[in-house]
């Protein structure tokens, strides 16, 4: 069951209330709902549509992204340099959900928090209350974990929050694969959002009880009849509109071909993402000087650091043929009986996502030890033909695995120092941005990605997976052939063919103190030089965490809540 939002229509100028807020992805449904917890009255602007029913099945989340079901944008996405190689023209039309629950409704669904050193270094970086310590009450809060606690975890999951946390069955599956490679490796097995951040990591996923748990499932079904929630769909936002003192005092939006204008009485959140939120902020006359000069968009404020520092994680992916048997084959889609089995029971094929079931956190050399560098995180698949990639390149690294059983494994970099950034092309709000993301720009990157390459084939050819994996077909990639076999060049050129980024978007309106010239938020979200205006969402991070970034936007979203209730009086200052 998804939920279904019918339009209001034309909310008239006038609309008085605590917020418009502006974007349905997993910060914007968490803030609709914790603010309409109080007597506040609460807009929320979302450009797409309410979810179709496809996407609350856990293995059908591909769908969108291949049915073009409206779900999203393509934004293209840009590395010149050397790197990107092996991709058509080195662009990737990156997708940017535009949905009821945004990313949450056709992602992977996989709930990990990253280091606790990731959060306590952003308060380091001069945003108190942001560290780790501060946090961990309010990842808990949003939390109904169904997993297994130990008494060494205890204190780092939440009982009875809105989104169900769970392991699923191919996820247990995968552990005792993973049992004996632990062992004779040395590595823990570990909770991947408890108190240890090295080791194999048995994946958590947004899921309850076989269907998507996404944040609009999570956060706003279960309260669509409070009185003072109103939810417009179908409602493209195009700017925020300031008094003469530089107040937000609502926004224009687009609704059916018309240009419409809400009022806020209070305050104005951006919640659109990294990637839309800079778009917005510059429409609205926020951003560097010369890239508002260049569009003719009047200043507002200057904020140099709009749409720069976009942080992402970029990955190496890597296969090997296993022997059948381990994991489902392509018959199983069509398996009458898997259908009917999710039907009737929600179990079964269905009922678990498609991606990784394990990471594997290790420090390779480039931090604190107790903070990962990499995530090694594999999972059991079908051979495809891989999205993105030359024909050259599919028929190279694809074509000997179509239809095989296969174990996939993605080098991720947890924090690359390389920075990318979001132009804004026009002035006129239907025209999408370009993301640039110069891979391996910073020299860093990829001597510890490679890093990640080598204890990678160390897992691969321990004794353990050995026994699971079959006479390998040569996956030479032949533009590297020339520089010998397994050789430090080969990697590195494999690297610059094969690497692609995540949609892991972050950091483009980071949160920052006054002294970071860099900085778009306050420690408390507040947009610099402007009044009643916020931001939150993945864009506030002052940086990547070591992770996939779902549930840091809930987390920041759940903080947000809280300081914005304080702020007009809703908490008292011990509450936050």
């Amino acid at each position: 069951m998804r939920v279904s939002i019918s339009p209001l229509g034309d909310l008239g100028p006038y609309f008085q209330n605590l917020l418009s807020e502006l974007g349905a992805g997993a910060a914007g449904c968490v803030v609709a709902s914790r603010l309409s917890e109080t007597s506040a009255r609460v807009l929320l602007l979302e450009e797409g549509p309410s979810a179709t029913p496809e996407t609350a099945i856990p293995r059908l989340a591909i769908l969108p992204y291949v049915t073009n079901t409206g779900h999203f944008r393509r934004v293209k996405g840009i590395s010149r340099g050397n790197s990107l190689l092996g991709v058509e023209n080195q662009t990737i039309s990156m997708i940017v959900p535009r949905v009821m629950g945004g990313g949450t409704t056709v992602n992977g669904a996989l709930y990990v928090r990253g280091a606790k050193l990731d959060y306590d270094n952003w308060s380091a970086l001069g945003n108190p209350g942001w560290d780790h310590a501060s946090l961990l009450p309010y990842f808990k809060k949003s939390e109904d974990f169904r997993g297994t606690i130990t008494e060494h975890t205890d204190a780092y999951h939440g009982k009875g929050g809105p989104l169900t946390v769970d392991t699923t069955d191919d996820v247990r599956e995968m552990k005792e694969i993973i049992r004996p490679v632990a062992a004779e490796l040395g590595l823990d097995i570990i909770d991947p959002n408890g108190p240890n951040n090295i080791g194999f990591a048995p994946v958590h996923n947004a899921i309850r009880s076989g269907v998507r748990a996404s944040a609009s499932e999570a956060f706003l079904k279960p309260v669509m009849r409070r009185p003072n929630l109103h939810i417009l769909t179908g409602a493209r936002v195009d700017k925020i509109l300031f008094n003469k003192n530089k107040k937000a005092t609502g926004v224009q939006y687009t609704f059916r071909g018309k240009t419409r204008i809400v009022n806020a009485r209070k305050e104005v959140i951006i919640s659109a993402g990294a990637v839309m939120t800079p778009k917005l902020l510059i429409h609205s006359g926020i951003g560097p000087r010369k890239q508002l000069e260049k569009l003719g968009i009047p200043v507002v404020a200057l904020a140099e650091g709009v749409g720069q520092n976009l942080g992402t994680h970029v990955t190496i992916p890597l296969y090997w043929k296993i022997k059948p048997g381990l994991w489902f084959s392509t018959k199983d889609f069509l398996s009458p009986h898997n259908i009917v089995t999710y039907i009737k029971k929600q179990t079964g094929f269905y009922s678990t996502p498609m991606g990784p079931t394990m990471h594997t956190y290790l420090n390779v050399g480039g931090s604190n030890p107790r903070r990962p560098d990499v995530d090694l995180y594999m999972g059991l698949q079908i051979g495809v033909k891989l999205p993105f990639y030359t024909r050259e390149i599919n028929s190279q690294i694809a074509g000997p695995l179509l239809n095989e059983p296969v174990l996939f494994a993605t080098d991720m970099l947890c924090r690359p120092k390389s920075k990318g950034y979001i132009a804004i092309t026009s002035k006129n709000p239907v025209e999408l941005p370009v993301v640039h993301y110069n891979v391996y720009e910073h020299p860093d990157d990829i001597k510890l990605h490679l890093k990640g390459v080598e204890e990678l084939r160390r897992i691969m050819d321990s004794e353990a997976i050995r026994k699971i994996r079959v006479a390998q077909p040569d996956l030479t990639l032949k533009a590297c052939a020339h520089l010998g076999n397994n050789t430090d060049g080969y990697w590195e050129c494999y690297a610059r063919h094969m690497t692609i980024f995540n949609e892991h978007f972050c950091c483009t309106a980071k949160m920052a103190p006054p002294t970071d010239p860099m900085g778009v938020v306050s420690s408390r979200l507040s947009v610099r030089g402007v009044s009643g205006l916020r931001v939150v969402d993945a864009s506030v991070m002052p940086e990547v965490v070591s992770t996939n970034t779902m549930a840091t936007v809930y987390v920041i979203a759940e903080k947000a809540s809280d300081i914005i209730k304080q702020d007009w009086g809703y908490l008292t200052k011990e509450q936050v």
